[in-house]
């Protein structure tokens, strides 16, 4: 059983080596290309830096992203499928309060997500952007959508789904977050990208709609952004704020906690 364990684990984490060595291999040629472009040109890495630094960081980003999924996409997308398939007998599908529970599950999503950025503001916070006006839509498109579908697919749509033939939801859960968290290579981010991701895991387990954490981890970011782009940071890092969202996470995820015991975590 334990070798079987193993097998399933090493199966389902091998995408994501290979998506991580090709993003660290596809960012590392665009980095050189970029650098060997600015000596060509005898470019002012002043004015570099002042204007095109985040601009040039997002565009290789984004494309480093893409092109290391692009391997996985039909193994995701199967995954995804299948899961899907599967949907008719999800436990949000047999409660009363689906509606409710749906509602609910953004708002305390998004407010876990600003409590953890603004605990760990200042420290490496895990959605620290730029906030620079000429590049917003840029940041909106790869952070607040690329990126987040991307993460989806690796660690939820693939990872997950194939730990769960040999685990239980939480353990599935547990450990695809924790490589989740152990890809953004920072303790503090990596802390927040391991709680976020229990949550995007579970939601996905309790509706098998891939569509559901993809959509939160879109609002997470996008959230993010805003407030930082608004310059909202400084006021919202007040200690009542903090409090608020801490709370309003905890009463909303407190309430999906109660209506799973009394099924007694039947999923």
């Amino acid at each position: 059983m334990r070798r079987e364990r193993l097998e399933i684990g090493w199966y389902a984490v091998r995408p994501f080596f290979v998506y991580i060595v090709l993003f660290i291999t596809v960012r590392s040629i665009l980095l050189r290309l970029l650098e060997s472009v600015l000596i060509a040109m005898s470019a002012d890495m002043t004015v570099y830096y002042s204007f095109w630094h985040d601009a040039a960081d997002l565009l290789i980003l984004g494309i480093a992203s893409a092109g290391a999924v692009i391997p996985l996409l039909k193994d995701g997308q199967r995954e995804i499928m299948i899961t899907r398939a599967r949907s008719v007998g999800a436990w949000i599908r047999h409660r009363k309060d689906r509606r409710l529970l749906m509602g609910l599950l953004p708002a305390g999503t998004i407010s876990l997500s600003a409590f953890f950025n603004l605990l760990l503001a200042g420290q490496g916070a895990a959605g620290t952007v730029s906030p620079d006006p000429y590049i917003l839509p840029f940041a909106a498109a790869v952070y607040g959508f690329l990126t987040p579908f991307v993460e989806e697919l690796v660690y939820r749509g693939i990872v997950w789904h194939r730990l769960r033939r040999g685990f239980s939801p939480l353990e599935a859960a547990f450990w695809s977050s924790l490589v989740f968290g152990a890809a953004h290579a920072n303790l503090r981010q990596g802390l927040y990208a391991f709680v976020m991701g229990m949550v995007f895991a579970m939601s996905f387990e309790l509706t098998r709609r891939f569509e559901v954490p993809y959509l939160l981890h879109c609002s997470c970011n996008l959230a993010v952004l805003a407030a930082s782009a608004a310059g909202w940071g400084e006021v919202l890092a007040h200690p009542m704020w903090i409090l608020f969202f801490g709370v309003l996470a905890a009463a909303v995820f407190g309430y999906w906690g109660k209506r799973l015991q009394e099924t007694n975590y039947r999923l």
